[in-house]
């Protein structure tokens, strides 16, 4: 049947062949690559999170509902990313490494979870998912598996460009892992005790911290102020399209000051953070000590 389209359509095969190899990743070591798988599922999850976000706003404003929630959406797109770009890149040690930073991800989240619901009082259906159950809390990664499986299966029909470096990927990675570990510290550290303020001002701390540290990465790789610039600009695409209106429509005369500050700094640290992003492999790429990679 495929061969009898091809024949029929031509043009259509070859189009699809121009673009299975021209979306494909290039072939990395193990680590790089499972680091580009991140870095893939932070582009995809981003972007999908921005057009979520256009869409929730479309239907406020229309005063519609859907009988499902969106959201899921950006989770599985994104781990399916993460699969077919880490096993096409790296293979199946690419893949596991990569499932291991999701699978660390997850298990992270627990001891944060097992406090807030002990502080919302017990497991109740506290969330939209009862996440403060064992069995609720497995069900609500079912975004997860099913995006692990869809990467694996559709990483059969993407071509790699032969032996290279995945820049942009590498650099959207490193600002992936950088960002979760530190917002992680955060949760286990400050966030238990610092007020909203203190807590405000070290999540913009850490987002600014995690872009400098992508920032070097991307000084050693070639084009490295254009990726990350364009990392840069995926990453405020869910702040300008989600958590921009959001915010500004929590402020107001009711909120408290304290409050108020913090959600003026949230709102203003995503794009001060890509900024440093950009500075940083600037200033980075220019410093004699960082040696640039080959392409």
């Amino acid at each position: 049947m495929r061969d009898g389209l091809a024949r029929e359509f031509p043009e259509a095969g070859r189009a699809v062949a121009w673009t299975r190899a021209r979306i494909g990743p290039r072939t990395e070591p193990v680590v790089w690559a499972a680091i580009s798988g991140i870095g893939a599922g932070f582009v995809v999850s981003n972007v999908s999170q921005a057009v979520v976000g256009l869409v929730n706003q479309a239907l406020l404003a229309t005063r519609s509902e859907l009988p499902f929630a969106l959201f899921p959406l950006a989770t599985i797109l994104g781990t399916a990313a993460v699969g077919v770009v880490a096993l096409g890149a790296g293979g199946a040690a690419a893949l596991a490494i990569a499932l291991a930073y999701i699978a660390l991800g997850v298990v992270l989240r627990i001891p944060g979870l097992a406090t807030f619901c002990e502080r919302s009082g017990g497991f109740q259906n506290l969330l939209v998912s009862d996440q403060c159950s064992a069995l609720g809390f497995l069900t609500s990664l079912w975004p997860q598996v099913l995006g692990i499986g869809l990467g694996i299966g559709l990483s059969r029909t993407i071509m790699t460009r032969g032996d290279g470096i995945n820049s942009l990927l590498r650099i959207a990675g490193s600002l992936a892992i950088a960002l979760t570990i530190l917002s992680h510290l955060w949760a286990a550290t400050i966030a238990q005790s610092a007020n909203a303020l203190a807590s405000g001002l070290t999540i913009a701390a850490g987002m600014a911290a995690a872009a400098v540290t992508a920032g070097v990465v991307a000084a050693q790789l070639q084009r490295g102020v254009r990726n990350a610039a364009t990392v840069g600009a995926i990453w405020l695409l869910p702040w300008l399209t989600f958590q921009l209106p959001l915010g500004l429509q929590s402020l107001g005369p009711s909120v408290p000051a304290e409050f108020e500050t913090s959600i003026i700094i949230t709102v203003v640290a995503p794009p001060i953070a890509a900024a440093f992003l950009v500075m940083s492999t600037a200033i980075a790429s220019r410093a004699r000590f960082v040696p640039r990679e080959p392409a």
